[in-house]
Formats: structure tokens, sequence, C-alpha cells
């Protein structure tokens, strides 16, 4: 079982990233996810993107471009995309944040019960081990 935790980075590009500047602004923001976890650490991106921003690439470039940061940043397991009209407001960042917590509450939950069924089924597989009698002589004998 890992050691590591689990966290949750919300990534909000800001009106000052354009579609040129999207790649370098997801790499250094990426890197900076990656030098914050310790080893055996995960982290789920929630990347918000404008129209403006996501409709710059293809399908095909966008995914080719976040894939890359999934292979760079070992701690990056995944990151998810949302669209959104504007980048996000102090307000909205704190009301995600809230729901990133909730959602690593539910996670956490769900890996305990998790733990625990497939210990249950570890133990209840377990046959115990037979009993050998020997018919061997001691010296007293």
């Amino acid at each position: 079982m890992a050691s590591g935790q689990i966290f949750i980075a919300i990534l909000n590009p800001g009106v000052e990233i354009t579609p040129l500047r999207l790649r370098g602004w997801l790499q250094k923001e990426a890197a900076a996810v990656d030098a914050r976890a310790n080893p055996g650490d995960g982290a789920i991106l929630r990347l918000f993107l404008t129209k403006k921003l996501r409709y710059a690439f293809t399908g095909d470039k966008l995914d080719a471009m976040l894939r890359t940061l999934t292979e760079r940043y070992p701690a990056i397991l995944r990151i998810e995309t949302q669209l959104v009209e504007t980048p996000l407001s102090a307000d909205e960042m704190e009301a995600q944040t809230r729901l990133a917590n909730a959602d690593l509450q539910k996670f956490s939950q769900r890996a305990e019960e998790y733990a625990r069924r497939k210990q249950a089924e570890a133990q209840a597989e377990v046959k115990p081990a037979p009993i050998q009698w020997h018919n061997w002589k001691s010296a007293l004998d």
C-alpha cells in the first residue's frame, strides 16, 4: 500500500495567460507542484481553462500538452480540465478549494474502506496451518 498523500492543486490561468503562454505557464506550475510533493505523494491538478484558452488548441494538441506534464512530473497523477467563461475569482477559488477538500475526504474514506475490505478478505482466505505430529523419541525415553 502506498504511504504517500494525495492532494489536489487548483490551477487558474489568469487573463494575462494567452494561448501562446499557456504551455510555459503550465510547465512552471506543474514543476512547482512536483517540487512541493514529497516522495510517494501524488497530485491531481484541476485546471480551469477559459473558452479562449481551451479552443485555441485542438483536442489532440491540448491532450498531448497535458500528457507531457504527467509523464515529466511523477507526482502528477492526473489533470482534470474544466471549462469556465472567465478566470475564477477569489471567492470561486475558495469554493473550489472546499470542493477539493470534500473530494479528498471522500477519497480517503473510500481508500480506508477498501483497505479494510481487502484485509478482511485476506484473513478469510488464510487457512490454518496443519498440525504435524511427530513420533520422535527423546533421549530420555
